[in-house]
């Protein structure tokens, strides 16, 4: 029955446990950390489209009251006049740095004790259409397709950079994943060789009391045993530390247990062997320089379009309306026999100055850093990939190397007891055998979670 109950309760463990894949998946779900790096790349998409806040319509509208006592002109001889306006526009601008206008405007003037006779006010309206083109700073555009450009390389840096962030902390993540796994391991390897030193003591304590051992033979083999006792409290300690941080990945409380873990120090990523395969890669940073250098550039050519000089070409046509009555005036504000038509050119252009020319210096000496910073990045990171991949193979190999000494390891230790229990060595010898033996499980034990 007991056997049956144990079976069970370990069977649930083993179904409860949570594998590599599930842990990272949990960690996506709850850890406010990794959510921010998405929140990121979220914001950094926002921006770029707030970028053509300037080519959003505009809609204006004007109302106003206005009543004057004043001295009169001659134009308008009354004692009080009072003029109400009215006005709505809409405007837009577009891609290629043409504005286009729409406007409709209406007054009406009264007049209060006319000084003459029978005038008792008038009104007017319009209607009109305005388009302007930039003919040089602008250039059909140009500086709004620089800042396009500017801004999307700056939103695609972004994302980029989110997203190297939020790569780099996953990797911390699954590092203390298996830095937990290999804490656990440590916790049982640190046990079984305080249980091996407690038999050893116990065997020497025998042989003492037999009065076949000395007593400093049984001191060295109670060193062992209380540095064995030592090493295990710290690994106890380091499990626990490990724990907290499993605890934080996942969003836990403090009280909350450590969930089982399924996966094996022996496991590959799949990852690992799919990045193995490949024999031409780049680091992001390269990719993130050159975006920056791009950038850069661009803001350097802003600079440059913004310091041109600007001649603007614009058109304006408007109708017009003029009656006594108001609502006559309206009605008739569409009609277009007597219009009034505008087209001209205007310029403007600063002139040169150690601000303007320091200011186009500085924008192109930032690009030509960065291009710099580039080129070299770029060649730092040239043979960045084989490293890496010559390192893998060199840990894969130290770590078969490494299994290798610590069975030999372990086979020593078991001879040099077996030698002593025939009186063929001394106990230093079986001490030390003993020592090497856990050091050597403990480099391996390592070096397979590396």
């Amino acid at each position: 029955m007991k056997v049956l109950i144990f079976l069970t309760a370990l069977i649930s463990t083993s179904i409860n446990a949570m594998t590599i894949d599930e842990y990272l998946s949990q960690v996506k779900a709850k850890n406010k950390n990794i959510k921010s790096y998405d929140i990121d790349v979220e914001a950094a998409a926002d921006k770029q489209v707030a970028g053509d806040l300037a080519l959003s319509p505009i809609l204006t509208a004007n109302y106003y009251v206005q009543k004057d006592k004043s001295l009169p002109l001659m134009m308008f001889l009354a004692n009080e006049r009072t003029t109400t306006a009215a006005a709505l526009g809409i405007s837009k601008k577009f891609s290629t740095g043409t504005t286009l206008a729409f406007t409709g405007e209406t007054y009406k003037y009264d007049y209060t004790d006319p000084l003459t006779p029978g005038d008792p006010g008038y009104s007017t309206g319009r209607l009109g259409i305005s388009l302007t083109q930039s003919l040089w700073k602008d250039s059909f555009g140009r500086a709004t397709r620089l800042r396009q450009d500017r801004e999307a390389l700056t939103a695609k840096l972004e994302k980029l950079s989110s997203d190297l962030k939020k790569r780099a902390a996953l990797i911390q993540v699954e590092s203390d994943y298996w830095d937990y796994l290999v804490a656990q391991e440590n916790v049982k390897l640190k046990q079984a060789n305080l249980e091996r030193a407690k038999k050893l003591q116990a065997w020497s304590s025998n042989r003492v009391y037999n009065g076949i051992a000395d007593q400093s033979d049984l001191l060295q083999i109670k060193a062992l045993v209380s540095s064995r006792e030592l090493e295990l409290a710290n690994a106890q300690d380091e499990l626990t530390s490990k724990g907290v941080t499993i605890r934080e990945n996942l969003d836990l409380g403090a009280t909350d247990p450590v969930p089982e873990f399924s996966s094996s120090l022996i496991e590959t990523r799949p990852y690992v062997s799919d990045l193995s395969k490949k024999s031409n890669m780049i680091r992001i940073q390269n990719y993130l320089s050159q975006l920056e250098a791009k950038i850069k550039q661009d803001a350097s050519d802003e600079v440059r379009d913004s310091l041109r000089p600007d001649l603007a070409l614009t058109g304006k046509y408007y109708t017009t309306s003029y009656d006594v009555d108001y609502s006559k005036m309206q009605s008739n504000i569409a009609k277009d026999d007597r219009p009034i038509t505008f087209v001209g050119l205007s310029l403007s252009w600063m002139f040169g100055s150690d601000a303007v020319s320091a200011q186009k210096s500085s924008a192109d000496k930032a690009a030509l850093a960065a291009k710099y910073r580039a080129e070299q990045e770029a060649l730092v990171g040239k043979n960045a990939w084989k490293d890496y991949l010559r390192k893998y193979e060199v840990t894969k190999q130290n770590v078969l190397t490494l299994e290798k000494i610590a069975k030999i390891q372990s086979e020593r230790s078991k001879q040099e007891q077996i030698r002593l229990s025939k009186g063929r060595t001394i106990t230093f010898n079986v001490v030390t055998a003993e020592t090497d033996s856990a050091e050597a499980q403990v480099n391996y034990l390592k070096a397979k979670s590396a």
